[in-house]
């Protein structure tokens, strides 16, 4: 029995050790500029909102893949939205082909048309 197992081991070493292949698809990161006239209001600035085209966030991607939003004031240090800074709400709404970063005050008071930031993209590609 022993001269049995002596034979079964290098066995089951071998087919224990396969290897596995991981394929990782990298994201995206796309770098919009948004300058303080481009926000619109139509409720007399109580919302303001800017439409970013994004070709790139496609069916597929708005079905099985994810994307996150940060915002930038000094082009250095980025926030993720949505949040709320200073009495101030930050949202999106993403859709296939287009963004739209929506800034209204926290306690439904209007306010100051929002000034210029950097916003960036991350598409996250996926599939369950």
């Amino acid at each position: 029995m022993k001269y049995l197992l002596i034979l079964i081991m290098p066995l089951m070493l071998m087919m224990s050790a396969c290897e596995q292949t991981e394929y990782v698809v990298p994201n995206r990161t796309i770098i919009v500029d948004i300058s303080s006239g481009d926000w619109v209001t139509y409720d007399k600035g109580y919302t303001y909102e800017v439409p970013i085209d994004l070709p790139e966030y496609d069916d597929y991607n708005n079905e099985e893949g994810a994307i996150l939003v940060y915002r930038s004031l000094d082009n250095r240090n980025y926030e993720q939205i949505p949040q709320v800074y200073n009495g101030i709400a930050y949202s999106y709404v993403a859709t296939a082909g287009s963004l739209k970063i929506e800034v209204q005050g926290a306690e439904d008071l209007i306010i100051e048309r929002p000034k210029s930031m950097t916003v960036k993209i991350v598409l996250i590609d996926s599939n369950y």
